[in-house]
């Protein structure tokens, strides 16, 4: 009789796959080194178009993985001289923040074991918009952002003590939010 072998999968992701990417990772640490690329067109006032596809690991560009580039729409709500024709720059900014911690929970949580049910990330951030102006001059108020907040909404049955770390752990290992780091984060985990 032959062994069948189970996958485990957690979170939607294989368990067994998540420790061979891990162990090959630390017997040729080039393979982690990575490149992103995304290109801006600028169409007409705030609209723009930004295109996604190809990227790099280890030194080998991939053009094939995508089989067709994303795009994403950018523009300005009209109440900031937009057309609406998608997100602002800011608000995807925020948006990546919470895709890039939300797979940080799937992607740690199983591999600590902890199966998540459900989960929403809700971020949120101050600008004052006098920065981006130059106003009252240039340099005095800053144009980014002075404070983000986020808020897990976490459906699980781990203990609260488990899905603290495991939100600690998304956090502090989010490239995106590393990316962000001179801007002051604060997070709540809600438990349903």
């Amino acid at each position: 009789m032959e062994k069948q072998t189970v996958k485990k999968i957690v979170n939607g992701l294989d368990v067994e796959q998540i420790q061979g990417m891990v162990d090959a990772v630390k017997k040729q640490p080039q393979m982690a080194q990575a490149k992103f690329h995304a290109k801006t067109v600028w169409k007409n006032g705030f609209n723009m178009e930004m295109t996604i596809k190809d990227f790099s690991m280890g030194g080998v560009t991939n053009t094939s993985s995508r089989q067709s580039p994303f795009i994403v729409p950018g523009d300005h709500p009209p109440e900031l001289l937009g057309t609406n024709k998608g997100a602002s720059s800011v608000e995807l900014l925020l948006a990546a923040l919470g895709d890039c911690i939300a797979s940080g929970f799937a992607i740690y949580g199983a591999h600590m074991g902890i199966p998540i049910e459900s989960l929403t990330v809700e971020i949120e951030g101050d600008i004052d918009l006098q920065g981006m102006l130059g106003l009252p001059e240039p340099g005095k108020v800053r144009p980014g952002y002075q404070e983000i907040r986020a808020k897990y909404y976490v459906k699980s049955k781990a203990p609260r003590e488990q899905l603290e770390k495991l939100a600690k752990m998304a956090e502090d290992l989010s490239p995106t939010r590393d990316s962000l780091r001179a801007v002051k984060f604060s997070s709540q985990l809600i438990v349903q």
